[in-house]
């Protein structure tokens, strides 16, 4: 019955993340219209941009499949707002971030090999070194944030056994670092993975069905990618076993969204305004969160 009760949280959970995840792009559309002082569009834009595209005739490659499986796969594992999932194994950062990054090759590949202009090849070319520097530091920041997890609470090696274990090992200093190294990444993830506007640039080969396809992963891998902050920033917001249905309703319905929103909306407000440079900051929130972890650790 356990078994059964987790496949289907499971399943439920993709399929929210499934419905909401081209509301985020959304969302981010209309602040950037915002602070740019241009109009926004309505709710429901990613949405028809999708269906508008996949009517069209065309076909999808195999790797483009592969890419949203990758990206569903990660959706799986990660806590939106309960941890009895089947797939809490999937929770990991590392493992999580590693199938989000594998989820974003195909797209790589193709805006290196069919740039539809000469412009357009040189423009993707320095989009692609940008996303290479990033993952020189996104990839140890995500092992840092598992090393970080394991360290501070012992038994807790995945974002499912830190979100269990957090009521009865309390940890404040883990909690703490964790909020310094969830920031670090968001401000590492927001210039060249959260941002559809490079996915436009990078995807401007594909056309049809394969575009549309490209689009929605984008906007699935984005979600999950706050998914993961989100749950290292407010792991109060995720409910456990002990859970009352009521409780698991209101944060299913009410306080993952809100906390997902606010996310879109402090990144997208970052990436407009960009008042310090993101990856001297991120540097220093990591190794804020390094000594935050360890002092915690060896006080107790």
């Amino acid at each position: 019955m356990t078994i059964v009760l987790g496949l289907c949280i499971t399943l439920a959970q993709l399929a929210t993340l499934a419905v909401i995840a081209p509301f985020l792009t959304d969302l981010e559309c209309a602040m950037e219209a915002l602070f740019t002082g241009r109009h926004g569009p309505r709710p429901g834009w990613r949405w028809r941009q999708i269906r508008t595209g996949w009517n069209q005739p065309g076909t999808v490659p195999a790797s483009g499949w592969m890419a949203l499986c990758a990206a569903g796969l990660a959706c799986l594992g990660v806590p939106y707002a309960s941890t009895f999932s089947a797939f809490g194994f999937l929770s990991e950062p590392l493992a999580c971030g590693i199938l989000l990054i594998l989820s974003c090759v195909p797209i790589w590949a193709q805006a290196q090999s069919q740039a539809p202009t000469r412009m357009i090849a040189l423009r993707n070319r320095a989009s692609l070194a940008a996303i290479g520097q990033d993952l020189i530091f996104l990839v140890p920041l995500l092992a840092l944030t598992g090393t970080l997890i394991t360290i501070g609470l012992p038994g807790a090696a995945t974002l499912d056994g830190l979100l269990q274990q957090r009521l009865l090992q309390p940890a404040p200093a883990l909690l703490g670092g964790l909020v310094f190294v969830a920031t670090a990444v968001l401000l590492i993830l927001n210039r060249n993975f959260l941002s559809y506007a490079v996915l436009e640039g990078l995807s401007a080969g594909a056309e049809g069905r394969h575009r549309s396809l490209l689009r929605y992963r984008h906007d699935l891998s984005c979600l999950c990618w706050y998914l993961l902050v989100a749950d290292l920033v407010w792991p109060d917001s995720i409910a456990t076993a002990t859970s009352s249905f009521g409780h698991l309703a209101m944060l299913w319905c009410v306080a993952a969204p809100a906390k997902l929103a606010v996310l879109v909306v402090l990144a997208t407000g970052w990436r407009v305004l960009r008042p310090l440079p993101s990856a001297r900051l991120a540097l220093v929130l990591s190794g804020a969160a390094i000594l935050l972890v360890l002092a915690g650790r060896i006080a107790s």
